[in-house]
Formats: C-alpha cells, sequence, structure tokens
C-alpha cells in the first residue's frame, strides 16, 4: 500500500508539472507573447524582427487588430507603404472606427505617398470621432496637405486651431509660414519662423525654419 501510494505520489507530481509545462509552452506560444517581443523589437528600432513577430501573432489570431496596426508602424518605418496601407486597411476593416489606425494612415502613408486628399479624408474622419479628444496635430496635418493642394485658404485655418489647441507646436509655425510664403506674406511669415526657432524647432525636426529664414528673411 505504501508503495502503491508513493507511486500515486509521483505520477500526480509528474502529471502536474506536464501540465505546468503545456501551459508555459502555449503561453510562449500565444499571440500574445509574439505581440510583446514585436512590440519590444520596435522599441528597439529592430523593425524587420518585430514585423516578423506581429505576423506570427497574426497567424494564430487573424482578427488581431492590435498587431496588424503595429506591423503597420514598422513597414511605415521601412517605407514599406503598400504593406503598410494593406495592414491599415485591415485594422480599419475590423474595427472601422478605430482612431489610432485613420490618424496614422493619413499621417504615415496617405502624406508620404502625395496623396494629400486623401490624407484629408482621414484627418475630417479622425476629427469627427475625436470631438472631445486633442485635435491640434490633426489640424495642422490636415492644414499641410490642404496646402499641398493648394487650398491655401483652408490651411491657414486648420494651421490657426491647431495653434490655438496648442500654441508651443513648432511645426504649426513652420507650415504656417509656409502658406504666408506661398501667398507673399513674408512678413508673416518670418515671424512665424523664428516663433518655430525659438520653440525648438531645430532641435526637433531639423534646420528647415532657419534654411527658410536665411532664404525669405535675411534679405
Amino acid at each position: 500500500m505504501r508503495v502503491y501510494k508513493f507511486n500515486s505520489f509521483i505520477s500526480i507530481f509528474l502529471v502536474l508539472i506536464l501540465a505546468c509545462f503545456t501551459l508555459f509552452s502555449c503561453r510562449q506560444n500565444s499571440p500574445q507573447h509574439y505581440y510583446k517581443n514585436g512590440s519590444a523589437k520596435y522599441q528597439l528600432k529592430f523593425y524587420s524582427g518585430a514585423i516578423i513577430d506581429f505576423e506570427k501573432a497574426i497567424e494564430l489570431k487573424p482578427d488581431f487588430a492590435d498587431a496588424y496596426y503595429a506591423k503597420a508602424i514598422c513597414e511605415s518605418e521601412l517605407k514599406q507603404y503598400e504593406n503598410a496601407l494593406t495592414d491599415f486597411n485591415k485594422v480599419l476593416e475590423l474595427e472601422p472606427t478605430n482612431k489610432d489606425a485613420i490618424f496614422s494612415r493619413a499621417f504615415y502613408i496617405k502624406e508620404k505617398t502625395g496623396d494629400f486628399k486623401g490624407a484629408i479624408q482621414d484627418y475630417n474622419k479622425f476629427i469627427e470621432l475625436n470631438k472631445n479628444g486633442d485635435n491640434a496635430f490633426a489640424y495642422n496635418n490636415r492644414g499641410f496637405s490642404k496646402f499641398k493642394i493648394n487650398d491655401l485658404e483652408g490651411a491657414i485655418k486648420d494651421i490657426e486651431k491647431s495653434i490655438l489647441l496648442n500654441p508651443k507646436n513648432s511645426f504649426a509655425y513652420k507650415n504656417r509660414a509656409l502658406v504666408y510664403i506661398a501667398i507673399d506674406s513674408l512678413n508673416q511669415a518670418c515671424e512665424d519662423l523664428n516663433k518655430a526657432v525659438g520653440l525648438g524647432f531645430t532641435k526637433e525636426y531639423g534646420k528647415e525654419a532657419e534654411e527658410l529664414i536665411n532664404k525669405y528673411c535675411n534679405r
């Protein structure tokens, strides 16, 4: 009887170990595991490796919207715009009101590929869905897109809304300066460019504002 009890104990112990090992293995191969791995690689700017992990997560969970979104961001960083657009579209197929995907599709894909009308449509939808949120960047980006299609009046209105919401966004002043240059209002353009530089544009984004000052203001 003692041997029987001992063997039973060993059997139960082994079953528990096997169950724990199986559970650990399942977790290691879960969509969430691959998503976390991909997110860590993204933080390290190892975008190609992150994409592989996000693809594994999607393979295990085909409706994993967050994985499609993260994969699209990585593809955008690698300038794989067609793949990124496909993945952003998939996110919106799964979650039609996903504000992050709408904004990112406009910013990372449509602006970068010159589809400014498409970007404006996405920013319109984002602003509509985000009525109670912070729309400063959306107005600024929509204003820039309007500038690119020569809707200068609309561009000024949007960028001014952006500045009203966030007076410390140096990029908005630089964008408004571009519109002022286009309509030959150089005094106002130079004021905005100097404001942008004063708010740290050069450190954050590069020398574009300073170069515009040298070209249009130091005469």
